[in-house]
């Protein structure tokens, strides 16, 4: 039987995906430095010819998962700020749930995008990534600009918004994505919450 075109599509991107799901694993029980293409290939099932045909080399694999990572929480975020009506405060509050719920529903990319921005073999694209086309902090600025023009979002240097929105954020899951601990994340996102809209809203 010929294989239809769409049906050689889906084979590639679920070898792609998982590819890119056996290097994650490998990232998260053995440290990248440790896992090898190799430990991929075997892990995933894939050919070596398969391996190579989708990543150059670990590198290239590994900045593969930081943008899928990325895309994953933009589009998690991106809608919120497109609810008509809905109150700043209350918008703002549900961009930092959103983003704390992504990183808990799912720990092992998490924990790889927190640790790309600042380990040596992605930090340099990664940083290059975030000044050049950085989609979150693109969208967002976007949506915060005019608020920001009429004085309902306070004032600051626009390169501090994203670490006033999300900074406390990402710090606690820094810690917790290391412990895993069981912990009310309602309260958690709740408070977060309230500070973020603390910072940001109008200064009295």
């Amino acid at each position: 039987m010929v294989e239809s075109a769409s049906y050689r599509r889906e084979t590639t991107v679920l070898r792609r995906q998982g590819i890119m799901m056996a290097a994650l694993k490998l990232f998260a029980t053995r440290g990248y430095t440790e896992t090898t293409m190799e430990d991929i290939r075997q892990l995933s099932g894939a050919s070596t010819g398969s391996i190579y045909h989708h990543f150059e080399n670990k590198e290239n694999l590994a900045l593969a998962l930081y943008l899928e990572g990325r895309k994953e929480l933009n589009e998690r975020l991106q809608p919120i700020m497109n609810r008509p009506g809905q109150p700043l405060e209350d918008t703002i509050k549900d961009l930092v749930a959103a983003y704390v719920a992504w990183f808990t529903d799912n720990p092992e990319l998490g924990q790889f995008l927190i640790q790309a921005d600042s380990t040596e073999y992605l930090s340099t694209q990664v940083q290059s990534l975030q000044q050049s086309s950085d989609a979150i902090s693109q969208h967002i600025m976007a949506w915060l600009r005019p608020m920001i023009d009429t004085g309902r979002i306070a004032l600051y240097p626009d390169q501090i918004y994203m670490p006033l929105l999300f900074g406390p954020s990402r710090e606690f899951l820094r810690r917790w994505l290391k412990s895993r601990q069981q912990i009310d994340f309602a309260h958690i996102q709740q408070e977060l919450g309230r500070a973020a809209w603390r910072t940001l809203r109008p200064h009295p």
